[in-house]
């Protein structure tokens, strides 16, 4: 039989519903301070929320490269 892991309990986050990722970022160290989050289950919800960032800034870098053909196909 394989050894047992620890498991970390399921923990319920409020994030702000239009906040920036800067804001969750924030939430979650808020989440840490108050004690309903161990810190290696914020490390991963940090990390999580660059990885979005990153996804996010190369959308909008790919946005912007496409408005920015379009303009100098127009020309």
């Amino acid at each position: 039989m394989p050894p047992v892991k620890a498991i970390e309990q399921a923990v319920a986050l409020h994030f702000p519903e239009s906040g920036t990722l800067t804001a969750k970022a924030d939430a979650v160290l808020s989440a840490v301070a108050a004690g309903q989050l161990a810190p290696t289950q914020a490390a991963q919800l940090i990390t999580a929320i660059g990885s979005l960032a990153k996804i996010t800034e190369i959308d909008e870098l790919a946005a912007r490269i496409t408005a920015l053909e379009q303009q100098n196909a127009e020309t």
